[in-house]
Parts: structure tokens; C-alpha cells; sequence
């Protein structure tokens, strides 16, 4: 089998919707051998900050001289990043070559009437991948909520860390945060350890607290009468934490959050027996970089593409707009999916921004790139429609001119394409 038609296999597999659970990925990783039971985990849920906590984890654990594994979706210009070992994605004939053993099984389970899903097939191959590399510690990004999540399909991690939750996917997880804290901590299991992000609110938490009880777990929660920001600026922060200094090379004032989260997890994994030397730490922590989280993808004009997609992440791209791009022309290009708060989300960004441009992202639940124009036209007087990603991103280069600022946000679906036409010459615009 060749990479694009492993490809064209896994893209063609059902996706379902939401019929969560867990009877098809067990069954699928049990006819792969149980790959997950020769594996140690980091398990990382929550709303947003997931795929940033989980690369500092991962580089940390790396440093330290561990074979890690990350796991991470979605991807921004390469299926392949989903599935990485030491900061390296999984090989396109490995891929293949996975997805080849794996297909036997896939139509055996077609026959029984239990189809896995595409997310499910990505989830397995990943596992069978990291145990046949002989990983020492993977670290596994949630997918959808937590509790029916495929990639609960392992046992009890070495650590659980449950990042911040707002409301997203509530027709799925929940209306209230309390509701969806009760899925999310669903990767709380007994024998493991656990470490919470520090700004939960009191609901959210008091559901994490309620279930880290009922698993005989002591959550580590940051303490953030010790921390100390010293600064932050554009290219990062630095702050101070019971007494260590840290750099953190991701972008915006919530990453420092994560990054105390992330302290929280090497404090427990430390505790459980694993050698994590201060230093691996701090390197860890000042060499993040994430895609697609204000990734900076050209300096003239500036260009940033940022996967805010919902309330929460909106509001903390705001932040950043608010914070560096005050008096620069800001032209925006964002496209929403349906079923996310897009109208509020729209509004928040379009009124910060001289230009906004309407595009509309590669998905079947893709919001009519009309429709985000009309949201849009309530708080911005230049609104403009440009459907093709790719043509709107070109546009807003010319719009912002070489001392503007462009940014591309909304949904994760689109923003790979907008980064790919960010790269090319400005006097290729026409």
C-alpha cells in the first residue's frame, strides 16, 4: 500500500457524528494486539490549550532522554503530525504499512457490524505505531470530550491532566461546565495521577475535585500565589514559579497557564518515579512551538494563523489583538463551522479588526461563508466575501499592506490552507 491511498482509506472511513463509545476501539485495538498495554501515558483533556500542553509535555519528556510519543489532532498542513515520535511525524510508508496490517481487521469488524470510525482508525494505528517504535511514555491528546473518547481505551495513565473547560461540542458534552468537567474527567482513573489547570471555575472544578476523590487521586493544582509574570510580550513570556525562573516560547498570556499545568504534570510524574532534570524543563518549556496556535507564518506583513474556534479560544486571541496590534491595520480572514457559537465568536473578532474578510472552511459543517460575512457586518464597515481560503488569505495580504497585521482564525479546517498561501510572495497577489 501507498501513503495517499492509506490516506484515501482513513478519509473515507465513517466519522459518525456523535455516537461515542468505547466497544469499537477496544475491539480494534484488540484484534492489533492490545498495542496500548505495552505503553505508559500522559492523557491530556480539557476544552482549549490541549495540543499546546501536550508539545511542551512532549519536549520536556524528550529532553529528558525519554522515546516519547505525541498524539494530537487535528493536523494543520500534514496528516502525518497527528502521529510523532521525538518531535519526528510518523514516516508516509510506516503510516501505510500500518494501515495495511491493520485492514484485515477493519473489514472483519465492517462484517460484524461495528465500522470504526475514522478517528478510531487513526487512534489504533497511532498505538500499534508507538509500542512497535518502543516508546517509553506517550502523550495522548483527547479527541472529543474525554469519558467515550477513543483514546480511553487505556488503562490508568502515569499522569491525567485536565486542562480548562468552557462551553464547545455542547450538544454532545453538556450544557453547563459542570457537564462537560464530568466528560472530561472521564480519563480520571484509579492508579493514576493528576494535574488541573489552575483557572477552572468553581463548577468545573468542583466536579474534578468530586471525581479525583471517588479514584483516590490528589490533583495537583498550580498554586498560583507562587507565580510571578515578569512579562509577556509577542514572542513569549517569562515568568516566575516557586522560586524557578522559565522562559515559554508560546505566544499569549493564557499559555502561561498551560505551561503551570504542564510544571503540575512533571511534579507528578517525578513523584511516580520518572528522571525529569530541571533543565530538560526549562528547555522544554522556552522550545515549544505549536502550529497553528498564533503561529507567526510571515514578518511582512505580519501574518498569524490561530485555530480559535470557540468562545473561550476567541476570547484569548482577542487578548493578543488588543494587547500587540493596537493602531496596525488588522485584516482578518475567518471561517466558522455551523454548530460552534459562531456568531458571538465573529463578533468579537470583527470588531477588532478594519478588514474582514469571509471565507468558508473544507468541511461539511462549514457556516456559508455569506452567513459569517452577515455576522460580521454588524461590527466591522469592510466586509468582504471570498469563500476559497486560500484566495481570501492572498487578499488579506494585499489589504493589510507591508506594515498591517493578517490574521487567519475560526476553524482548525481551514487554517492549513490559509498558512500555505501566507508562505508565498506578496508580489504574487494579484
Amino acid at each position: 500500500m501507498e501513503y495517499q491511498e492509506a490516506l484515501s482509506v482513513i478519509h473515507n472511513a465513517t466519522r459518525l457524528g456523535s455516537q461515542l463509545g468505547l466497544e469499537r476501539i477496544r475491539r480494534l485495538c484488540g484484534l492489533l494486539g492490545h498495542p496500548q498495554d505495552s505503553l505508559r501515558f500522559v492523557h491530556v483533556a480539557g476544552t482549549n490549550g490541549k495540543g499546546s500542553t501536550v508539545a511542551m509535555t512532549a519536549n520536556i519528556l524528550q529532553r529528558a532522554g525519554y522515546k516519547t510519543g505525541m498524539f494530537i489532532s487535528p493536523f494543520v498542513l500534514d496528516f502525518r503530525e497527528r502521529m510523532q515520535i521525538n518531535g519526528e511525524m510518523i514516516p508516509q510508508q510506516e503510516l501505510a504499512d500500518t494501515l495495511e496490517k491493520a485492514l484485515p481487521f477493519i473489514e472483519q469488524m465492517k462484517r460484524e457490524g461495528s465500522e470504526p470510525t475514522e478517528f478510531e482508525i487513526v487512534t489504533a494505528l497511532a498505538l500499534r505505531w508507538f509500542a512497535d517504535r518502543g516508546c517509553d511514555i506517550v502523550v495522548f491528546e483527547v479527541g472529543l470530550g474525554g469519558r467515550f473518547d477513543s483514546t480511553n481505551v487505556i488503562d490508568a495513565p502515569d499522569c491525567a491532566a485536565i486542562l480548562s473547560i468552557s462551553l464547545d461540542h455542547t450538544h454532545i458534552l453538556g450544557h453547563t461546565t459542570a457537564e462537560i468537567a464530568f466528560e472530561k474527567c472521564g480519563i480520571l482513573k484509579k492508579g493514576s495521577r493528576a494535574a488541573v489547570y489552575p483557572l477552572l471555575d468553581e463548577e468545573a472544578l468542583a466536579v474534578v475535585k468530586r471525581t479525583c476523590a471517588e479514584k483516590g487521586i490528589a490533583p495537583n493544582i498550580p498554586d498560583l500565589s507562587q507565580l510571578t509574570v515578569l512579562q509577556s510580550g509577542f514572542d513569549g513570556s517569562d515568568i516566575r514559579y516557586k522560586g524557578e525562573g522559565y522562559h515559554l516560547s508560546m505566544r499569549g498570556g493564557y499559555q502561561v497557564y498551560n505551561a503551570l499545568t504542564v510544571l503540575s504534570v512533571c511534579e507528578e510524574l517525578r513523584a511516580g518515579g520518572w528522571k525529569i532534570p530541571q533543565e530538560a524543563v526549562k528547555w522544554g518549556l522556552a522550545n515549544t512551538h505549536f502550529g497553528g496556535r498564533l503561529e507567526v507564518v510571515r514578518r511582512s506583513p505580519l501574518c498569524l494563523i490561530d485555530g480559535a474556534h470557540n468562545p473561550d479560544a476567541v476570547a484569548q486571541l482577542c487578548k493578543t489583538m488588543d494587547g500587540f496590534f493596537t493602531g496596525k491595520r488588522v485584516v482578518t480572514v475567518m471561517g466558522m463551522v455551523s454548530d460552534k457559537d459562531y456568531e458571538h465568536c465573529i463578533g468579537e473578532v470583527a470588531s477588532r479588526s478594519d478588514v474582514f474578510i469571509a471565507a468558508q472552511p473544507d468541511s461539511p459543517r462549514a457556516l456559508d461563508a455569506r452567513r459569517t460575512a452577515e455576522a460580521a457586518s454588524r461590527f466591522c464597515a469592510d466586509v468582504r466575501v471570498q469563500p476559497d481560503p486560500k484566495r481570501a488569505s492572498r487578499e488579506a495580504v494585499a489589504a493589510a499592506g507591508a506594515d498591517g497585521v493578517v490574521i487567519a482564525c475560526g476553524s482548525l479546517y481551514m487554517i492549513g490552507d490559509c498558512k500555505r498561501a501566507f508562505q508565498e510572495a506578496a508580489d504574487d497577489i494579484r
